[in-house]
């Protein structure tokens, strides 16, 4: 039999929504916040996408001289570009997140009347 898994981002998603849709009783702050933290959480989930980890294999240079074998380790190159199937949810998540965290921004600068 299947055991339920329990995933906490579906709990902070719907305290999300719960909040934008309370907006107009709750305080400024409060939904700045809310709007904020989910912004740069969308933010920090599109930039492990992007860069995901371990990166592209590499391996050295194996050469022989005189009978002995010589390891030649690879030249490191910079932060691999991300794979083609990768681009797509970072760039969703990227988007929202800068959505989210500009609107967080618009509520600040409009309630310091800037």
């Amino acid at each position: 039999m299947e055991t339920m898994r329990f995933d906490w981002r579906w709990v902070a998603l719907i305290v999300i929504i719960a909040l934008l849709a309370n907006a107009g009783r709750l305080p400024w702050y409060l939904i700045a916040l809310a709007l904020g933290g989910a912004g740069i959480y969308l933010l920090r989930l599109g930039w492990l996408t992007w860069t995901r980890a371990g990166g592209p294999p590499s391996r050295g240079r194996v050469t022989y001289w005189r009978g002995q074998r010589i390891e030649i380790p690879t030249a490191s190159r910079g932060p691999a570009l991300p794979r083609w199937r990768d681009i797509g949810p970072a760039a969703i998540y990227f988007l929202l997140g800068g959505a989210l965290v500009l609107a967080a921004a618009s509520m600040v600068l409009r309630a310091f009347g800037v």
